[in-house]
Order: structure tokens, then sequence, then C-alpha cells
């Protein structure tokens, strides 16, 4: 057997997240790609560099699987690609070291939230999400605040249980982007992990003090684990995993 690593994007409306779920009749990223492959009968259990929850999209998953040895690697990205269209695409695939881990292996990841509070066109509802914001100057302030090593306790999806929630945010950055003629907001975030709904619940915190919601303050309490302000991530259909760092 042979490890191969494949880059893909896929459309999260779609699915039930990237990894196998308990709830029934929704399919998640990695079961439908495993599917694929049993078809054409090679049979690996897929794993990810991420787990993007419901609705969130990727460009940039990285996930590894084994093969036979005889199988050509650009044949099953050609099969693959007609299986999967038009909610999965394998941009890149290559052979690696049988010892690679795209998630334990990775040293950096990067989301990017889309997001605007005005509409002009229906059809990218599910990629684009719809969030009223503030004044912008205070987007990026707010942003800077994230920057460095912190205890993410409190942007975190309570319930979930993790041994650490110290993460380093490499790179918190607000810009503009068209898409299609229209102009969209960005929120770029790299950092070397996320926990669960971490990226959604400091954009919304951010957007929250972007409007007057909440004050600078609050932002530095709830950062320094002092006091929960706010809890309400924005919604996923903005998000993707764009790019994982090796």
């Amino acid at each position: 057997m042979k490890r191969l690593v494949a880059k893909i994007a896929y459309d999260g409306s779609e699915f039930n997240g990237f990894a196998r779920q308990r709830t029934h009749g929704i399919m998640s990223v990695s079961e439908r790609i495993e599917i694929a492959l049993k078809s054409m009968g090679i049979e690996d259990e897929i794993i990810g560099a991420g787990r993007t929850d419901k609705g969130v999209h990727s460009s940039g998953q990285i996930i590894s699987f084994c093969v036979p040895v005889n199988r050509e690697v650009e044949k099953i990205k050609t099969l693959l690609n007609q299986k999967l269209y038009p909610h999965i695409l394998v941009k890149s695939i290559r052979e690696t070291h049988n010892s690679f881990h795209p998630r334990f292996d990775a040293k950096k990841r990067g989301y990017r939230y889309i997001f605007s509070n005005d509409f002009k066109n229906p059809f990218i509802s599910k990629y684009v999400s719809k969030e009223i914001y503030g004044d912008r100057d205070r987007i990026k302030e707010g942003l800077k605040v994230f920057l460095g090593r912190h205890n993410f306790a409190y942007f975190k999806k309570q319930g979930s249980d993790t041994k650490n929630d110290v993460r380093e945010i490499f790179i918190a950055r607000f810009y503009r982007h068209t898409i299609l003629s229209i102009s969209y907001n960005v929120i770029y975030l790299e950092a070397e992990g996320f926990l669960r709904a971490q990226v959604r619940l400091m954009i919304g915190a951010v957007l929250a003090y972007s409007r007057g919601e909440i004050t600078f303050q609050d932002l530095n309490l709830q950062l320094k684990c002092k006091k929960r302000v706010f809890t309400h991530p924005v919604s996923p259909n903005g998000l993707y995993l764009a790019k994982i760092i090796y």
C-alpha cells in the first residue's frame, strides 16, 4: 500500500460537516469520499487536517488515504472528480510517506470568512454570510486583540472537551474582495490551530464591537477568561477552511 495526500475543496452546505457524524440522513464529506473510493476498489478511512462543522466550506482541506501500490495517482484523481462532482473537487493529489498525518503534521491553519450586510445576488447566499456590522476600523482594531498566544476557553463552543485551550494567532486581517462584480468583506485568521467554533465566536464578538454592542474592554475581559460577554457565533455559511501549512 502507498499513502496519498490530496488537497480538496467542498461545498459545506451539502454535508453534515467533514467528519463522520452520529446523525443519520445527511452525509459527511469524508463519508462521501470513502464511498467514491470504495466504488473504485479502494477501501481506507479518510484522514483530514481539520474538522469543519455543518455548513462550513473548504478551499484547501488536506486529506490522506492509502491505495494499492499499482494504482495510478492521476487516474485516481480523475475518477474521484468524476464521482464527487459537483460538491467536492480534488485540486491536487500526490504520493507521500506512510507516516504523514494531515492533522498532527500541520503547523498552521487558515480560515477565511466572507460576509456582507447587503445582498444583491441570491445565488451565493450559501457561500457568503449576511452579517450586520458597524465601523470597519473597529473591526480591524478588534481583530488585533486576538494576535499572539492566548487562552481561548471563552471563545469555544460550550460543552466541547479540550485538554488545552491555548492557541497562537499569527494573522488576523480584514479586507475587501470582489466576487462576481460585487465587493464583500473578508476576515482571514491564521493560527497553529482552532477550538471548535472559535473562529465564528471571535468574528461574532468583533462584529458586535464594530456595532457598538460590546466594548473594547469586554473583548479583552473575555479573552482573559474573566467575563463571558459574547456567546453567539456568526453563521457558518460564510466560513472556509482556506489553508493548511506544513
